[in-house]
């Protein structure tokens, strides 16, 4: 009798579609491969397509500024900016007073520093300035025509205040001109309208002695009306601050001083500051402004 090799032999599957199998077959090689590649892309991009979206936060638009209402104009005045002109007196081939004590030493030396101080002073505080001069010059050649070009500056620019510094002196010739020393502060009232209402040049020159002698210390001699051209030819309320007289040694000291010009300066400048809050001069869009009488002669 034959005998079986392979006794309770297992019962064989056998493939009927080799077609159908092939077909799957390639789509599950076709499936793995698309997210092989998927996942080399996460890994080279460092992240998912879905997560580089990005999601932009609302802002709200800034609120704007509230628009300052138009200012009012009372009647009868109209409405400036505020500009500050100082003249340094004398210059270049004008050396104004002359000292008797040390050769060179010229009063339009001293003018020129102060007013530059006083320049930068009001400048910080946001006060317009424009000088007549800001170097050894003269604005003519003869000074009839350079004084006259000074006060037609301050009037083109429509200035509100005007104030020259100059360096005084006593004909030596005099017995006891030695002596004589201080400050004097010139005025002169023109016009029969004033530019501001209950304000003239001789009000400005109280104000501005007040503020000198509080810083500075000297003595005040006085407010003198003289009809001195820059104060005769201007048309805004006008002073000559006579900072001391060179022809005394006192004085001379103190001319020749950093610390009296410095303090002299910061006075001036603290003048014109008290001027303006007398005036009511206001503050605009950055801008100062005061308030004219219309048809001031």
């Amino acid at each position: 009798m034959a005998r079986l090799i392979f006794p309770n032999p297992r019962p064989r599957f056998r493939l009927k579609n080799h077609a159908r199998f092939t077909a799957v077959l390639l789509v599950l090689l076709l499936v793995v491969t698309a997210v092989v590649v998927a996942l080399g892309k996460v890994r080279e991009n460092g992240d998912s397509e879905a997560a580089s979206i990005v999601v932009t936060p609302f802002v709200p638009p800034p609120t704007p500024e509230p628009t300052p209402p138009p200012i009012e104009i009372p009647e009868g005045k109209s409405l400036e900016k505020v500009i500050i002109v100082l003249d340094a007196g004398h210059g270049g081939n004008d050396p104004g007073t002359i000292s008797p004590y040390e050769d060179g030493f010229y009063e339009k030396e001293v003018t020129l520093d102060i007013a530059l101080k006083v320049r930068d002073y009001l400048t910080e505080a946001g006060i317009p300035v424009i000088m007549t001069r800001e170097t050894d010059t003269r604005l003519a050649d003869t000074q009839k025509e350079d004084l006259l070009r000074r006060a037609q500056l301050a009037n083109d620019k429509k200035a509100t205040l005007f104030v020259s510094i100059h360096v005084n002196a006593y004909d030596l010739k005099y017995p006891g001109a030695r002596q004589v020393k201080g400050m004097e502060i010139f005025y002169y009232n023109k016009g029969k309208q004033m530019m501001f209402e209950d304000f003239d040049s001789y009000r400005f020159a109280e104000i501005m002695a007040n503020a000198i002698k509080a810083h500075n210390g000297i003595q005040y001699r006085g407010a003198i009306k003289n009809d001195l051209s820059v104060l005769r030819n201007t048309k805004m309320p006008a002073v000559l601050v006579e900072t001391a007289y060179i022809t005394n040694q006192e004085d001379h000291a103190r001319l020749k001083s950093a610390e009296f010009r410095t303090k002299t300066a910061i006075g001036i400048a603290e003048g014109i500051k008290e001027a303006l809050e007398t005036l009511q001069a206001f503050e605009y869009e950055g801008e100062l402004y005061v308030f004219k009488e219309l048809d001031a002669e």
